[in-house]
């Protein structure tokens, strides 16, 4: 959720007007194509030479008959060649599944892809109100390597293929024997707004935006103060709206004949900022 200002009335910004033009281009009425310096062409008149054909004298030969000789062509043996079983479709994901810590679980699914091999959709997951920095790993012969990883998340999936060897692969990561599902820098949802995230990308000359943590002690969840100041005089009226990430724009606080005001906006269970049910 953005916040943003809008102006009080007294507070003038420039604004400059561009006058467009209306006179439109021609439209192409007629096409016209000009040849220059084309010639009339003129007959040459071509003189023909008779040819005397000399007459034509048969001659009458005799061919000796054509004798045929039969071949036996020898039987063909058809070879009976026999494909090596592909193994492809019998990766086990339970022999390579991660070993979980309290409040997370290993999930999988299966497809089956262009190739006809099997592929798995390889999930780490929170089952708490926590997000944290998660990360799916995979073991091989040269080692440990990451397959995916996100931050401020309750969960991370990653594509994994099974291959004609019967082992699974992801990436460049082939014959992979163990995955590991981590979960690090783990808080409450609530707790990870970033206040300064959503505030407005310039104040109005003249006005200030500011914004303050004002959780109670002891309370998991964030709560924040924001507020609109000009910082001369009082307004007729000074709004505060937030952008929701819909793209929507609500109106969260007005105020009239003053030059502040203020509100309270809290850190939802989503890791979102809200404002009273916004």
């Amino acid at each position: 959720m953005c916040i943003r200002m809008i102006p009080p009335e007294d507070v003038s910004i420039g604004t400059i007007s561009a006058t467009q033009s209306t006179t439109q281009a021609s439209p192409i009425t007629t096409l016209q194509c000009t040849a220059s310096s084309c010639q009339t062409s003129t007959t040459t008149p071509v003189r023909v030479t008779p040819v005397m054909v000399s007459p034509v004298t048969t001659v009458t030969e005799t061919v000796a008959p054509v004798t045929t000789a039969t071949e036996t062509a020898a039987p063909v043996t058809t070879a009976t060649v026999t494909m090596a079983p592909t193994l492809c479709t019998k990766c086990d994901i339970a022999a390579i599944a991660p070993v979980m810590e309290a409040n997370t679980v290993f999930e999988n699914t299966n497809t089956v892809g262009d190739d006809g091999c099997t592929q798995t959709n390889a999930i780490c997951k929170r089952t708490d109100d926590q997000v944290c920095t998660v990360t799916l790993s995979a073991t091989n012969a040269a080692g440990t390597s990451t397959i995916s990883s996100a931050m401020n998340v309750n969960q991370i999936s990653g594509l994994l293929t099974c291959q004609a060897d019967g082992t699974y692969s992801s990436g460049s990561v082939t014959g992979i024997t163990k995955l590991l599902c981590s979960f690090d820098r783990c808080a409450t949802a609530c707790a990870t707004c970033d206040i300064e995230a959503a505030k407005p990308l310039m104040d109005p000359p003249g006005t200030s935006f500011m914004t303050a943590d004002i959780t109670p002690s002891g309370q998991t969840c964030k709560k924040f103060a924001v507020g609109c100041y000009h910082d001369t005089q009082a307004c007729p009226s000074i709004s505060l709206f937030a952008e929701l990430d819909t793209g929507r724009e609500e109106s969260i606080l007005s105020a009239t004949d003053t030059s502040s005001m203020s509100a309270a906006i809290d850190c939802g269970t989503d890791g979102k900022l809200t404002y009273n049910g916004l």
